[in-house]
């Protein structure tokens, strides 16, 4: 069991993040967010406080969205709706990552059109490490990814060992990895005059998401107004896992610049990956496809960074250890899943906060579990950044 610890023991407690400070206005800053420079490129981090041996989760949100979405901020919101109180009151550390973004109240001041997922996974990992380092952290670093977040694992989990930082596994919250055609193989992007990729044609399904979610908890949980101008705004289409990639102020069609960004292959260079489905029809795609792909993963992980590693010898195994290796593979689509009813924003409000809290919670226990069944399987400690 984890120490379960309240909220208020640990208001809102904020890194001074001892990267370069960005010297954007604060004006369009929630309380407790900062803009920093990390890998070269601005970010908006915030941190909150839980206990120094637990696990950092580092939160990055999907496409278009800032990492509000995990932990809230905006005038009459509550913390209650949002992930980030209910992982602090299992006594989780967390830290929200934003990538530039463009929206209508100006979180960024600078467009980064040219924004790649390597810079995305770097800087994540920086503003990490900064926050282990400053507060002291000995929990290690579990990066959930949600929805678009599914682009990143293989480039954090690089930039972490590069480093130094942690890093324990990948945690999928419905997110779609960088295979191609997991979306579309076809799908383009229009070019805004920031020179970012235009998704205001999804804002519309995301409200109504968001719609039904007020009404499960019989209350608004962000005003639409504020959603469209705080929370969402254009991005680079370099992040979106398509053929489309910006370069020299246009738009051209590349995939293998795509596919070596985000590093959807690298099979020997990926994370354990554990996740959490939904179930709606809304968000249909994920609630069937998830948990197959994410599995896939982390079969290739069993075989090229496990079983492959220098320190195993597949052959002096004995029979029943090779048996456990098979079964734990086999398994390991169950053992590293837990399930949380609702749309593609499961874990906004309230009920579904809180459940998704407990569901991670669960999860770094059933995925550390697992890497010891592992690990005595093949005779071997099987070190997360191994």
């Amino acid at each position: 069991m984890k120490h379960i610890i309240a909220a208020s023991m640990f208001p809102l407690a904020f890194s001074s993040i001892a990267l370069a400070q960005d010297s954007q206005s604060t004006e369009a800053l929630y309380e407790g967010e900062q803009h920093v420079v990390a890998a070269g490129r601005p970010a908006v981090s915030y941190y909150l406080e839980g206990n120094k041996d637990q696990p950092l989760i580092v939160f990055i949100p999907g496409a278009a969205h800032s990492a509000r979405i995990a932990y809230g901020g905006h005038e009459g919101g509550n913390e209650e709706d949002f992930l980030a109180h209910w992982l602090q009151n299992r006594g989780y550390n967390f830290l929200g990552v934003s990538y530039p973004i463009d929206t209508e109240s100006g979180l960024f001041e600078e467009d980064q059109p040219d924004f790649t997922v390597r810079d995305w996974g770097r800087q994540a990992m920086e503003i990490a490490q900064t926050v282990i380092d400053e507060n002291n952290l000995t929990g290690g670093v579990v990066v959930i990814g949600w929805s678009m977040g599914g682009k990143i694992p293989q480039a954090v989990y690089e930039a972490a060992g590069e480093l130094g930082v942690p890093f324990d596994f990948y945690l999928s919250f419905v997110a779609t990895p960088a295979i191609p055609g997991m979306t579309s193989l076809t799908r383009t992007f229009e070019m805004s005059e920031s020179g970012y990729g235009d998704r205001s044609s999804s804002a519309n399904g995301w409200v109504k998401q968001l719609a039904a979610n007020d009404a499960l908890n019989g209350h608004e949980i962000i005003p639409e107004d504020i959603y469209r101008s705080q929370y969402i705004g254009e991005m680079s289409v370099n992040l979106e896992g398509v053929e489309q990639r910006y370069r020299d102020g246009a738009f051209v069609m590349d995939w293998a610049e795509g596919l070596e960004d985000n590093g959807a292959f690298q099979f020997e260079n990926f994370p354990l990956v554990a996740m959490i489905l939904n179930d709606e029809r809304a968000d249909s795609r994920h609630a069937i496809v998830d948990k197959a792909a994410w599995s896939f993963y982390n079969a290739n992980t069993v075989f090229h960074r496990y079983v492959g590693s220098d320190d195993v010898d597949i052959n002096a195994l004995s029979d029943a250890q090779w048996q456990s290796v098979l079964d734990l593979t086999r398994t390991s689509p169950d053992r590293l899943i837990r399930e949380v009813s609702g749309n593609h924003f499961f874990f906004v409000g309230e009920d579904g906060a809180r459940a998704s809290a407990a569901a991670i919670d669960d999860l770094v226990d059933r995925v550390h579990a697992w890497r010891s069944d592992m690990s005595a399987a093949l005779g071997t400690e099987l070190d997360p950044l191994q």
